[in-house]
């Protein structure tokens, strides 16, 4: 029996002392830290003979837009329409509360007739004493005062008369008329209130045809494939290249064609682009300014050469350059491959054509970052 528990006491201690240095061991090797995904911003390369098609959230607006305010202040005392209404140009709106504007009218007529006073009565003294000149009775500098005076009461008849004719255009102007035909999108003030000059009134929009505004990324606008086309401007001149299509979810079984307006040359803070199309009005649906609509934009290429199946447009960010030798990185599976490239021509809007036949139409290449990544990396694609 002791040698039985003189046994197991040797083999808990060898169980014990091997415990041990298992637990030392583990202490002086650490496990190796999970690797980093590393998040990359990628685009797609579109082939020359593809389709490049994109959906983006577009507003509704009036083709012909404006905020009508008074160009004098005063006390609105009528408003004749309300929101929603249709108005013909020349319709009138609203007034502002006349009395003191006639008030200044009798004032500046008082005034001009003051003038004129002044003004006949200076012509009569100046014309006896140019006779009193004329037979060297008095000086040429006691003429020459008389003179002065009868200019300067004419000038100040024509500074009455311009008065006059400020305060009573002031009075017309307490009228406020539609300077076009349309809607009134928006009315901002109650009767009675008190108003500024400037301000903004009501919001008129003619609806004869409307605009829809959307954003297009500037990732979008680099990789659309328009061959000749170096800024947003000849952008605009391509518009055959181009079919934008609308749909609106309270709508859902149309399809509106839209006109491309104009694409703006500076981008918001959102590194967006804001383009303007045009949508003729519809007699059978009612679209109204304020409405969201899907802006689905088609890009078509023009028809492809066969030696042209290899060559794309990426931004230039997007090259890694190993001495004499260039590549870019596809996204494939989770990880990124280099791709030995050939550089073409360096386009204005930070683009580049690059060949490689081991590139194809719908491959994922990285824009950022190239510098650090290496061959067979475990990455992430970055949410837009």
């Amino acid at each position: 029996m002791k040698k039985f528990f003189s046994v197991l006491l040797g083999i808990l201690i060898i169980a014990g002392i091997c415990y041990g240095l298992n637990t030392f061991r583990q202490k002086q090797q650490p496990e190796p830290e999970p690797e980093i995904i590393r998040p990359v911003r990628t685009i797609k390369l579109q082939g020359s003979n593809e389709e490049f098609s994109r959906k983006y959230f577009g507003t509704v607006q009036g083709g012909k837009r404006a905020d009508l305010s008074f160009r004098v202040s005063g006390t609105l005392n009528n408003i004749y329409v309300d929101n929603g209404a249709s108005v013909k140009k020349g319709t009138l709106l609203a007034t502002l509360d006349p009395r003191d504007f006639r008030t200044r009218i009798s004032q500046a007529q008082s005034s001009l007739s003051q003038a004129q006073a002044q003004h006949k009565n200076a012509q009569a003294d100046f014309k006896r004493y140019e006779n009193l000149y004329k037979q060297k009775v008095i000086a040429k500098a006691q003429y020459d005062t008389y003179k002065t005076q009868v200019d300067v009461a004419k000038s100040a008849v024509n500074a009455a008369n311009a008065n006059l004719k400020s305060v009573r255009d002031a009075l017309k102007d307490t009228e406020l008329r539609a300077p076009f035909d349309g809607i009134i999108a928006d009315r901002t003030v109650e009767n009675f209130q008190d108003v500024t000059a400037k301000q903004t009134i009501f919001i008129l929009q003619d609806l004869s045809e409307l605009e829809i505004v959307f954003n297009i990324p500037d990732n979008d606008i680099l990789i659309a494939p328009v061959p000749k086309v170096h800024s947003l401007k000849d952008l605009k001149t391509h518009s055959e290249l181009f079919t934008i299509d609308a749909r609106f979810e309270a709508i859902p079984d149309r399809t509106f064609n839209l006109k491309l307006k104009e694409i703006a040359t500076q981008a918001t803070a959102a590194n967006t682009y804001p383009v303007t199309a045009l949508m003729p009005a519809q007699d059978n649906v009612r679209i109204l300014p304020g409405m969201a609509a899907t802006v689905e934009l088609n890009y078509i290429g023009e028809n492809s050469k066969p030696e042209d199946n290899n060559k794309f447009s990426v931004p230039t960010v997007a090259i890694l350059n190993e001495g004499d030798k260039n590549f870019v990185w596809r996204f494939e599976n989770g990880k990124v491959k280099k791709i030995h490239v050939t550089l073409g021509v360096i386009h204005n809007d930070s683009t580049i054509e690059v060949i490689s036949e081991g590139l194809k139409g719908g491959d994922v290449i990285v824009t950022a970052g190239v510098n650090f990544l290496h061959e067979g990396q475990n990455v992430r694609l970055l949410e837009e």
